[in-house]
């Protein structure tokens, strides 16, 4: 039993005693409830806390006259509560109306009032009325200030009003220096006010957070969550609010399970407190999303039907908190391939933001963008590119030329383009969006833009500035990501490729080769990201002459595609005529046909003879083609073809082109954790 809980059992035991001396109407019996109702509140137990307000107010209302102060304070509590779920409008009554009563008795300068100040301003801060919050915040220290006892607590509290000003006014370096210097006062001369030590660690985490300082945030969350567990116990209010934000901590460094495993303690604690609040649907959301980069989809879906259904409980069917979880299920619907899904769930945010936010609010633009994706996946361009170009004029106009959500936009519409093959359009929006991407030194993404860039260069046959702009990309990546990441393999390959294009079968291969080692470093000999390089490889050995490498690579190639489970595509049955072409070539008729009459069988099942009629003609001709005798030495026109690259190339760049493997990153969608 901790302290709360002591003093819970003591103040019911002496209720009762006054309830039978003075009985339920009487003053004393009151202020009991009062008592409890506070302890109730530092327990975070607000339904209880509540009632016994209320129950406290009905019988000090009876003389309101001569209990001012008392009825002040339980309206401040009641103020606290209200701010706490989340309701800032019946909060800032509450502290309105208290501020009244207490100033009826105390008149306008007692030190006691000054907390009050402090929380009316909190309300007008959230509520956007910057200058009224200042005057209340102003006043408060005023107030603070007459305080003549409590020397340490007081200065404290009046330099965290300090820090709060400072962060206001846009000065939060100059905040956080006051913040700190309140928690060094506790510290020293009043540790054991650990409830306002934890509150303040917890405070200047967030400052820290703000400025991407994590390390240190982390650190001052940790110390903070382990002084409220010890004082509040462990599902107190406060305690969820550090987790979540310890939870954020973690998705920053893809510690995903991490974050997990922390939001789904804060939201036990939420659940318990403040059942169906919009905390509880805010952590619902964001337990949704993690689940969703995690590939949990069924439990990310319950978790966004879940956040839904409590948020058009508080707020009705067309309120933008609504919309926030309908894009959010768009996204996770888009990423399950059920575009039509996707794109019900886009249309209702769309239609409720541009109602409630108006048509040029930056999150219509965010919605549009979306579509765009998913109209991307559906195959219609048209309709994508007309989403994208909207999304686009919304950014430029409110957030400016060179907002990073412009240049996300052109970038995206820059790829779609290249693949419609309109590649002059799309190296001038690829161009823009290297202009904003270098302005904010987003060296990662301007990787990518690079890469865009290359391969448009490739497409047009301009390999040299390909080369170049895929060089400026792999060093960019390996500057800022190391050498063995993922796209840094990625990088390698883009030059791989388009050295192969050069004929420089050296050069080509090197890259392959380094590519290879850190994705086998990475995800393991029997990855489907390693197929793709031993495909590329077993090509270029077959190129060069050398079958028999070539061969082993590209039976490597099958075997992980085989049992990893992928659906055959183009590239399987390109690999498999290969093979089949290598058998041929070293006599072996019967392995060959085996390999041909598979490739043929799932080229016809992926609807690729009708596209590619001519290649469907070679491959029929070799496989039901007139037999020859062992003695005929002549081969048809088709087979000796087959036994050359020059049909393995035809067959390759029909089936697939430079931007086939390219997929288009989607940013600028999400916005970041808020408890």
């Amino acid at each position: 039993m901790n302290e709360y809980e002591q003093g819970l059992a003591s103040l019911k035991q002496c209720l009762r005693i006054r309830g039978a001396i003075h009985g339920e109407e009487h003053i004393l019996y009151a202020q009991t409830i009062q008592k409890i109702g506070d302890v109730f509140l530092a327990m975070s137990d607000y339904s209880e806390a509540m009632d016994s307000y209320n129950w406290a107010l009905d019988v000090m209302h009876v003389e309101p006259s001569h209990h001012r102060v008392d009825i002040g304070d339980i309206l401040d509590n009641m103020g606290n509560i209200h701010y706490s779920m989340g309701e800032v409008s019946e909060a800032l009554r509450c502290y309105e109306d208290a501020l009244r009563s207490k100033k009826v008795e105390l008149g306008d300068d007692h030190h006691e009032l000054a907390a009050t100040y402090q929380h009316i301003g909190n309300c007008l801060s959230d509520q956007g009325d910057t200058e009224e919050a200042i005057e209340h915040f102003q006043e408060a220290i005023r107030l603070r200030e007459l305080d003549v006892e409590n020397d340490a607590e007081r200065d404290a509290d009046i330099l965290s009003i300090e820090g709060v000003l400072h962060n206001l006014t846009g000065r939060q370096e100059e905040g956080l220096h006051y913040y700190e210097r309140a928690l060094e006062i506790l510290l020293c001369k009043a540790p054991h006010k650990k409830e306002k030590i934890a509150a303040l660690l917890h405070l200047i985490g967030c400052i820290y957070l703000m400025n991407g300082e994590h390390k240190k945030a982390m650190k001052l969350f940790q110390e903070s969550l382990q002084t409220r567990r010890k004082v509040l116990g462990f599902v107190h209010l406060d305690v969820a609010s550090t987790l979540f934000n310890i939870a954020f901590l973690h998705q920053t460094r893809n510690r995903l399970e991490k974050a997990l495993k922390c939001l789904e303690e804060a939201l036990k604690i939420r659940q318990l407190r403040l059942p169906d609040s919009e905390k509880v649907a805010l952590t619902h959301e964001k337990i949704g999303t993690l689940c969703k980069a995690l590939g949990k989809s069924s439990k990310a879906e319950d978790s966004f039907e879940e956040a839904l259904r409590i948020r058009r409980q508080i707020h009705g069917e067309s309120h933008e908190a609504v919309a926030t979880v309908l894009h959010e299920m768009g996204d996770l619907m888009d990423d399950l391939g059920e575009y039509d899904d996707a794109m019900r769930y886009y249309v209702d945010a769309l239609d409720i933001r541009r109602k409630r936010l108006g048509p040029d609010h930056e999150d219509v633009a965010a919605t549009l963008y979306s579509m765009g994706f998913t109209l991307h996946h559906q195959e219609l361009s048209e309709r994508a590119l007309q989403c994208f170009e909207e999304s686009l004029n919304i950014r430029k106009r409110r957030l400016g030329e060179d907002s990073k959500e412009v240049g996300d936009t052109l970038n995206t519409m820059g790829y779609l383009q290249a693949k419609r093959g309109e590649l002059d359009d799309a190296l001038n929006l690829l161009w823009g969006s290297l202009r904003v991407r270098k302005l904010h030194e987003d060296h990662v993404k301007v990787s990518e833009t690079l890469k865009n860039i290359g391969n448009v260069h490739r497409e047009k046959q301009e390999h040299e500035l390909a080369v170049e702009c895929y060089e400026e990309c792999l060093r960019i990546r390996r500057t800022e990501l190391g050498d063995d990441h993922e796209k840094v393999a990625d990088a390698l390959i883009a030059i791989g490729n388009v050295r192969s294009d050069m004929e420089s079968t050296e050069d080509s291969m090197r890259a392959y080769e380094e590519a290879l080692k850190i994705r086998t470093r990475l995800y393991g000999e029997d990855d489907e990201r390693v197929a793709v390089v031993l495909q590329y490889m077993g090509t270029m050995e077959f190129r060069s002459g050398d079958i028999n490498k070539s061969r082993q690579m590209l039976e490597d190639f099958i075997r992980i595609r085989r049992e990893s489970g992928v659906p055959p595509d183009g590239d399987y049955v390109n690999v498999l005529f290969m093979i089949g072409n290598i058998h041929k070539m070293q006599g072996d008729d019967r392995e060959a046909r085996v390999c041909w009459s598979e490739a043929y069988e799932v080229f016809q099942e992926l609807g690729l003879a009708e596209e590619n009629p001519q290649i469907a003609t070679v491959m029929n001709s070799l496989l039901y083609g007139q037999q020859k005798s062992d003695d005929v030495a002549a081969e048809s026109p088709e087979e000796e073809e087959a036994r050359r690259p020059g049909l393995l190339t035809s067959l390759s760049s029909r089936l697939k082109n430079t931007l086939r493997d390219e997929k288009m990153p989607k940013y600028g969608s999400k916005k970041s954790m808020s408890s």
